[in-house]
Order: structure tokens, then sequence, then C-alpha cells
């Protein structure tokens, strides 16, 4: 109870009646002081207060940003406000005045830049191509500046020194930005110089490369062409037996040929001569007269015993009477001319067919 009876005593406005000036002072306050670090701090806690009491709803819902950063400016503005408010009522209606004359001496300051300008357009439109040789001293400048404008360059308030201090400033920044142009033109120079120097170096050394590719070139180039030389001779040396091989073979085709030729002829003659022959093997029994055979065979058979047995001719005429040696003799000589055939035709025969 004693700190709600506190909190109304330290009340210093009542919120809910803010006026629509009071708002927009408020905002002023707000963006004069810079809360929007303070806000965002605020939101940080606030942020971690609501994941700690209540990590579903979070989770859920998601981060409520826009609401929360609203509600911290709203507070913000609040609090800016009843500050501005404290210390108005703690020094008696000052700060309000304060704040009038610092609005009163932001636009005189306006006023008195304005007027600047305007000055310093018409100096520059007087003075012309004269202003940019006075603008490297500020104090001939200040001279001649006052001789132009006189009485209404003290009518414009400005300060002189002030002025001067800009002026110097400006020469000051003018010897810079001289020394950084020497600096960037020795910068360039030595750029150029180091440029021209890798050039070289590169220039030295793309000659150097080539140089070297040229000769190893060269070497590669006598390299292959003795190689080349070398397999040329060897081509030619091969060749060369080739052409005496075909010679010899052709001259062996020839001989073969020849040989072929007369081998033919041979064949051709073989084969009538085998011809001749099969016709005579398959007429070889009737070539022969077998029963002439015998009659001739026994009669020189029983001629032949006669004349070289030791029996009497006359027993062997005797025995005749009741044997006829010659029949049985041809008999004889024509049953061994068949076997005799017989064999000769079976190893012709044999023979034809090997």
């Amino acid at each position: 109870m004693a700190n709600e009876e506190n909190m109304e005593e330290t009340q210093i406005i009542p919120f809910e009646e803010m006026d629509l000036e009071d708002f927009q002072l408020a905002n002023q306050l707000y963006t004069n002081a810079g809360l929007d670090p303070v806000v965002d701090a605020g939101l940080k806690d606030y942020d971690e207060r609501i994941e700690q009491e209540n990590k579903l709803i979070t989770k859920v819902l998601g981060p409520r940003a826009s609401d929360i950063r609203g509600y911290g400016e709203a507070v913000a503005r609040r609090v800016a406000f009843a500050v501005y408010s404290l210390l108005n009522r703690q020094y008696g209606g000052r700060v309000g005045d304060l704040r009038s004359h610092i609005m009163a001496l932001q636009d005189e300051r306006d006023r008195a830049n304005n007027r600047y300008d305007d000055l310093m357009g018409r100096v520059v439109g007087i003075l012309g191509e004269e202003y940019k040789e006075l603008r490297s001293d500020s104090k001939m400048f200040m001279e001649k500046l006052t001789n132009v404008l006189g009485e209404d360059l003290k009518e414009s308030k400005i300060d002189h020194q002030a002025l001067a201090e800009k002026l110097a400033d400006i020469d000051g920044l003018r010897n810079q930005v001289v020394n950084l142009t020497k600096e960037k033109e020795q910068l360039k120079e030595s750029y150029e110089s180091r440029l021209e120097e890798q050039k070289k170096t590169y220039e030295a050394n793309l000659e150097k490369q080539k140089t070297n590719y040229e000769t190893q070139l060269e070497k590669q180039e006598n390299k292959y062409e003795t190689k080349a030389e070398k397999q040329s001779e060897k081509h030619e040396k091969e060749i060369t037996e080739l052409k005496t091989q075909i010679t010899g073979l052709q001259s062996d085709v020839k001989e073969l040929e020849k040989k072929n030729q007369v081998l033919t002829t041979e064949l051709a003659a073989l084969k009538e001569d085998y011809a001749r022959l099969q016709a005579a093997v398959n007429k070889l029994h009737e070539a022969v007269s077998l029963e002439e055979l015998g009659e001739t065979l026994g009669a020189e058979l029983r001629e032949f015993i006669l004349k070289d047995s030791k029996v009497p001719d006359m027993v062997i005429d005797g025995v005749g009477k009741f044997i006829d040696f010659k029949k049985y003799l041809g008999m004889a000589a024509v049953r061994g001319a068949e076997t005799a055939l017989s064999n000769v035709e079976a190893t012709l025969r044999q023979a034809m067919k090997e």
C-alpha cells in the first residue's frame, strides 16, 4: 500500500490525457534521445523473459517482435516525456523555454548558413577565376571578401575567425590533396617503373624460354630426322631384300610352272596309260584264249615229257592208249593259266587302287 502511495506521489502527469502536441513532443524526445538501442536491449531482455516463462507459447505462436517493439517504443516515449516533464517541473518551467531557445538558435543557424551560401555565390560570381587563386591563401581571401561585400558581410553576422579557420582547414586539405596527388604520381611512376621492369623481365624470360624451346625443338627434329634416316635406310634395305626374294620366288614360280607343265603332261600320259591298263585288265580274260593255250601247251608238254623222260617211247605210247596225256596236260595248263590270270588281275587292280 505504501508503494502504491509513493507511486501516486511521483506521478507527474496523467498519461491518458496526453494531447497531440504532447505526443509529438514525446516522439521528438524519443528520437533526439536515441532510444532505439534501449528498446532493442529491452526487447532482448523481454524475449529472454518470455522464453523462460512460457517456451511452449513461443514455439506455437512464434515471435511477436513487432508487438513487443511497439510496446517498448510506447513505454520509451512515455518515459522520455515523463523525464522532460520532471525536469521542467524541477527547474520551474525553464526547460520549455530552453527548448524554445534551442529551436530559435537552430533557426538562426540555418538562416546564417543560407546567407553564407548566398554571399559565397555572389563572391564567386564577382571574382570569377580570381576566386580560385584566392582560395590558396585564406588571409588574402578574407581581405578580398571584406572589400567586395563591405557592409553586407558585417550584417551577415558571419564569424570571420571560424570562416578563416575553415578556409585554413580547406588549405590544409588542399595541401593534403596536393601531397596525395604527388604521392599518387610517385606511386604511378613507381608502378610504371616496376611494371616496365616486370615487362622487361617477362620479355627476357619469354625470349629465354623461346630460345630453349627452339633449341629443344631443333634437337628433337634432328633426333627424329636421324631416326627417320635410319628407318628409311633399314626400310630400303628390307625392300631390296624383299625385291631379291620376290625375284627368286618369281624364278622359282617359273621353274615350278615348267615342272608343273611337264608333270601335267606326264600325268595326262599316265592317265592314258592307266586307262589303257584298266581296259586291258578288264579284258585280260577275253584276250587270252584258254582253249588254244590248253591245246598248244598240252602238245608241247607231251613232246617235252617224251624227250626228257627216260621211259621208252614204246611204253609211253602203250600207256597213252589208256591215258590221253595231251588232254590232261592241256587241262592242267589251262587251270594254271586261269590261276595266273586271276592273280595277275588282282595284283593289278590292287596296284591301281593305291
